[in-house]
């Protein structure tokens, strides 16, 4: 489970309309022709690329649900202590995307993000359907990265 521990409490991250809201609100992009992506597609794509403003914005909206949520400031704090703790990202990284995958809410969401990927492979010239296949291939080998698991990682690291 995604928890952070803030000041004296361990938080949660829920996955709901909260969630949804606030990222929609916060981190929603704007495409190249203009479409908006969503806040959560925004959020997503930046976990798979190890975007730690990506982590940030995954636990402000992870916390949205609180009645007293905590400020950027005491996420940031939060989120340095645990780097600290942990040595690196890595396991903040892969319990957001874990979470997000595993969680109801989005997970037709994180399947439709995957689809279109493999959509995107097609589009363009010859020459760009290449370059997208690269990019492509970027975010698979990073999924896979962050889908493995943490506990088989720390046996093997003992060992």
């Amino acid at each position: 489970m995604a928890t952070l521990k803030i000041g004296k409490d361990q938080r949660d991250a829920k996955y709901g309309f909260a969630f949804k809201n606030l990222a929609d609100k916060n981190y929603n992009e704007t495409d190249k022709e203009g479409n908006e992506t969503g806040g959560f597609i925004s959020i997503y794509q930046g976990l798979l690329q190890f975007n730690l403003d990506a982590l940030k914005a995954f636990w402000d909206c992870g916390l949205a649900h609180l009645s007293k949520r905590p400020s950027m400031t005491q996420i940031e704090a939060a989120l340095e202590e645990r780097i600290e703790k942990d040595g690196d990202t890595e396991k903040l990284f892969k319990e957001a995307f874990q979470e997000i995958n595993a969680s109801g809410f989005f997970k037709k969401d994180a399947k439709t993000f995957w689809k279109n990927l493999e959509l995107f492979k097609s589009i363009g010239s010859e020459e760009e359907q290449v370059e997208n296949e690269k990019a492509v291939q970027i975010l698979l080998d990073a999924k896979t990265e962050l889908e493995s698991d943490m506990e088989a990682e720390s046996e093997t690291e003992i060992e």
